[in-house]
């Protein structure tokens, strides 16, 4: 399967994305397996590794249900929705 490939400023945007969700779970303890999938989604984008990042982001989407405030959960829901579609579509 192909993958998209990331422009430099995309995958900054990306990253930051990352980062901001990834911050904003620091007051939910039991977040801490949303956060490793985070964490390693990030280190795939920053590798150059599109298939572990996509899968990463797959399995933060399905971990969600570990963050309590239901208005951060459905906004880091659409972030990833959105992350992943961009990477499950890739440019000709």
């Amino acid at each position: 399967m192909r993958h998209a490939t990331l422009s430099p400023a995309k995958k900054e945007a990306d990253l930051t994305r990352l980062d901001q969700m990834i911050d904003s779970l620091g007051r939910f303890p039991d977040a801490e397996p949303l956060m490793e999938h985070l964490h390693s989604a990030r280190i795939y984008l920053l590798g150059a590794m599109p298939e572990e990042y996509l899968i990463s982001i797959q399995s933060a989407q399905q971990a969600l249900e570990v963050v309590p405030d239901s208005k951060l959960r459905g906004g880091m829901n659409e972030t990833l929705a959105t992350l992943i579609a961009e990477m499950s579509h890739p440019r000709d």
